[in-house]
């Protein structure tokens, strides 16, 4: 037998076994319980609370046994827990209702053996329809009632797991801004000190050699505010204080952009706005070699003819008689000569020397001055250099560049002739360059910056 039998059926046949003392002692004729039914209601009365109460103790002690089981989840705990008596849901009620009917039915039955008058098997029949009523009335609408109230249950517990997850990823998104401030402040300091480095440069190294009015007057407070954002983020870092004086300097007034904006007449429009051919410039300018840099840098500046610039058999003879018809001098003088055996191997070798202008003077007539001699060799070197110049430059070098600035992919056309302003400020342009190659500073990522 079942061990959780045992306790229910010790309890039925304790209770069996004084009934059928009670129903012994009358049948033997014993005089005080024949004479007193009431008595013996009262005492069955009494024996049946006892039974139930025992059958109550029973049950809760089941529930206690599966509270201390570790097997009880918490759920299963948090579930008893609004339980009455921890016991299962409607237990209780059902208890309530079988003492009333294994009670009040007798007493309805065997009332006139108990003596009892109308009135009082009134009253007990009022509680036993009441009472019985209620219950298979509630039953009745029991499943319905309960499944709403467990989806309620389940709706609100759904809302608060979902506030909660709501909690959690805000806690989260709050401990990943304050673990990614650090980090942000570092690379706003060190994009405010890049950009700081090149308006200092500007200012104060080049700009009293500039014409005035290229550098805007109101770049050295810019300079000064991000200097103290600098020093103010060295003990407690600002992060809106940095990127301000960093959109400062790289704002309209900021000397980088009012230079890069003077300087674009020379080149034609770009795509990506006006700053964007002298800034595909420059970027291009550092990312050559050593010799290309050179020609690179002459050529920008204007420099005065170096031999070295020129690799041997970089120029050929077919190449020079290409560069001739872009030097307006030559092209009238030697283009009647160019099918002389020889000639433009003499020409160049002429024009590649250091005394070439005193040389071609001598050599070659046709020119009216040593002046206009000096003048077409200056034009014939130029577009040697540019030929050069274009020739350092692949479009894989401009593509990269391009896309590195944001900008569509195009063809550079090297700088023209144009107002003296526009060549002071590539002629700056082209020495900070410098200073950023001295320094392996990129500038494509401080240009990228500049607002157009």
């Amino acid at each position: 037998m079942p061990s959780f039998l045992i306790p229910p059926i010790a309890i039925l046949l304790s209770g069996l076994a004084a009934v059928a003392v009670l129903f012994a002692a009358r049948m033997a004729g014993i005089t005080p319980l024949a004479a007193a039914p009431a008595s013996l209601a009262a005492l069955l009365v009494f024996l049946v609370g006892l039974g139930f109460a025992g059958f109550l103790w029973w049950l809760a002690s089941r529930c206690f046994t599966l509270l201390r089981d570790p097997a009880t989840t918490p759920e299963q705990l948090s579930a008893l827990r609004d339980l009455p008596l921890a016991l299962p849901e409607g237990t209780v009620r059902a208890l309530l209702a079988l003492i009333v009917g294994v009670i009040g039915l007798p007493l309805l039955l065997f009332s006139q053996s108990l003596a009892l008058n109308d009135a009082i098997a009134g009253y007990v029949n009022g509680i036993i329809a009441g009472v019985f009523g209620y219950y298979f009335g509630a039953r009745s609408t029991g499943p319905e009632a309960q499944a709403a109230r467990r989806l309620g249950e389940a709706l609100e517990g759904q809302t608060r797991a979902n506030q909660a997850l709501r909690e959690s990823e805000a806690a989260a998104r709050e401990a990943a801004a304050q673990a990614a401030q650090p980090a942000l402040a570092s690379d706003a300091i060190a994009r405010l000190e890049a950009q700081l480095n090149i308006a200092r440069v500007l200012v104060q190294r080049l700009g009293p050699a500039l014409p005035a009015g290229l550098i805007p007057p109101q770049a050295g407070g810019l300079i000064a505010q991000a200097e103290q954002a600098l020093a103010a983020a060295r003990t407690l870092p600002d992060l809106g204080a940095l990127q301000a004086a960093t959109a400062a300097l790289t704002g309209r007034d900021g000397p980088l952009p009012a230079l890069l904006r003077a300087a674009a007449p020379l080149l034609p429009a770009a795509v990506g706005g006006p700053l964007a051919g002298v800034a595909l410039l420059l970027g291009l300018g550092w990312n050559l070699g050593a010799a290309a840099w050179r020609r690179f840098r002459a050529r920008l500046l204007d420099a005065p003819h170096d031999p070295a610039l020129f690799d041997p058999g970089a120029i050929t003879p077919a190449s020079a008689e290409l560069r001739l018809a872009e030097a307006p001098i030559f092209a009238r003088i030697f283009t009647p000569r160019l099918a002389e055996p020889g000639f433009l191997a003499t020409l160049l070798d002429t024009c590649l020397r250091p005394d070439a202008p005193a040389l071609l003077w001598a050599r070659f007539p046709g020119f009216t001055s040593p002046a206009e001699a000096e003048a077409g060799l200056a034009e014939f070197r130029q577009a040697l250099l540019e030929d050069r110049v274009q020739a350092d430059l692949p479009p894989e070098l401009i593509g990269r560049i391009a896309a590195g600035l944001g900008q569509p992919v195009t063809t550079p056309i090297l700088p023209q002739d144009g107002p003296e302003e526009a060549k002071a400020a590539l002629q700056a342009l082209t020495l900070l360059l410098a200073e950023l190659r001295e320094a392996r500073t990129d500038p494509v990522p401080l240009l990228r910056e500049v607002a157009p």
